[in-house]
């Protein structure tokens, strides 16, 4: 859906939700698109990056955005697209994503004593698009400490759960990465005068800022995966420990049930043997059973 807002300070806004063929068309027909960023804003898997082109003086940024399935209870991250003209920020975003056009109506109608560029509202939404990062990776490690109190053995729906938040940071993990090199690529795009891209001193330091936060959240992201994954291996020498404990106690109860059908082979056997004869022979085979089942339980447990 193509919508133009007009917003204050003579800036004009451009939101394209879930955008078409038809609507990339009105972009490029209005804008002057370049065949490479129309194919940005129609791939769905398409990975952070700033581009400037300089002929047409328009530059287009991808940042993977954090969004929440309540359903699921699961993060997934989805790219979306912001193309930045003098005057006009235009933001294509997929209709899951709907929170990102939330924050740039807030941005664009919150008064500021200080003028206003539209790189200075792209800086300031990153930065709070940067601290939903933040919010979710505190969600999962208050999830994984609850994982870490478990009793004798994790259970299914713990390891299931685990597994969850294995996959979800991965994903994370994955989207921070690229987002710093999507902000790393503008800042070295607009570090100086000379540079392709014209930014002044405030719009320099914004986007330091949001290099930094930026640079947090990767850290701290990966930080909690190896938390998890250092709680995943610890899993798995439990349960490893436990499918050993289970296999020697299966193992001494088989040694133990082969040794009655032993003796009373020997002693079934039509012909004679030591200890056969009498009224209470049947009490010797009981008592060599003992002390045959004894000594496997004893050697068992002796080399434990």
């Amino acid at each position: 859906m193509y919508q133009e807002r007009p917003v204050l300070n003579g800036l004009h806004w451009v939101s394209v939700v879930d955008p078409t063929h038809e609507d990339v068309q009105k972009l490029r027909n209005k804008f002057d698109l370049t065949y490479r960023f129309q194919s940005y804003v129609q791939d769905p898997r398409e990975r952070s990056r700033f581009d400037y082109n300089e002929q047409t003086e328009v530059g287009m940024l991808i940042w993977q955005v954090i969004i929440r399935d309540e359903s699921a209870r699961t993060y997934h991250v989805v790219p979306v697209s912001f193309i930045v003209t003098a005057d006009t920020l235009i933001s294509a975003v997929p209709k899951r994503a709907q929170h990102v056009n939330e924050e740039l109506q807030d941005l664009f109608t919150k008064k500021s004593k200080q003028q206003q560029s539209v790189i200075t509202i792209l800086l300031r939404l990153l930065w709070r698009l940067n601290d939903q990062y933040m919010d979710q990776v505190d969600d999962i490690n208050v999830m994984r400490e609850k994982l870490a109190n478990y009793r004798k053995n994790p259970t299914n729906k713990q390891i299931e759960a685990l597994a969850s938040l294995s996959n979800q940071l991965v994903h994370l993990t994955t989207a921070t990465d690229n987002n710093v090199m999507a902000i790393k690529q503008m800042k070295l795009s607009g570090d100086a005068d000379s540079d392709e891209l014209s930014l002044d001193k405030r719009e320099r330091d914004l986007v330091a800022d949001v290099e930094i936060e930026t640079n947090q959240s990767q850290q701290i992201t990966q930080d909690t995966a190896d938390l998890v994954e250092r709680l995943s291996n610890t899993y798995n020498n439990i349960l490893n420990n436990s499918l050993n404990d289970t296999m020697r106690f299966l193992t001494v109860w088989s040694l133990i049930l082969a040794v009655p059908p032993i003796i009373s082979g020997f002693y079934g056997m039509n012909m004679h043997l030591p200890l056969a004869v009498g009224t209470w022979a049947w009490v010797g085979t009981l008592v060599m059973t003992a002390v045959l089942i004894f000594a496997v339980v004893w050697l068992v447990y002796k080399r434990k």
